[in-house]
């Protein structure tokens, strides 16, 4: 079943908090599998590329804050290249709120990174490999 719960954009525009940070540990654990068998997780591998992406341009944000509108459209590549795997639709459609949120300014890029690399962390606890 999808996860519903909706990012609020005031965690990208306002910075994290404990209530974002608990809702990433829900959405993390509804993206790692659920047991061994489990095709549709979200792979640590999708999730670690677009964190990575995120880390590179944060980098040099500068030069390179002309990408971060180009997260989206390569997030919904990795959708349509996964199309068994339906978490990462998941995560595509719970991070559209975040894109939304972000202001072009290089702090809600960073609370948009620290926001990611939340559920990066509850994702490999709650099994992602």
């Amino acid at each position: 079943m999808a996860f519903t719960e909706k990012l609020k954009p005031e965690w990208i525009k306002s910075g994290v908090n404990q209530e974002s940070v608990d809702w990433a540990q829900r959405f993390a654990k509804s993206l790692a599998p659920e047991n061994n068998d489990d095709k549709a997780a979200l792979t640590t591998s999708q999730l670690r590329k677009f964190f990575g992406q995120l880390r590179r341009i944060e980098a040099d944000f500068d030069k390179l804050k002309s990408e971060v509108p180009l997260l989206k459209p390569k997030l919904a590549y990795a959708v349509g290249k996964a199309k068994k795997n339906n978490r990462i639709k998941d995560f595509y459609e719970r991070m559209e709120d975040a894109f939304k949120a972000l202001d072009g300014s290089k702090e809600s890029f960073i609370q948009f990174i620290n926001l990611t690399e939340s559920i990066v962390a509850f994702h490999r606890f709650y099994g992602g490999e």
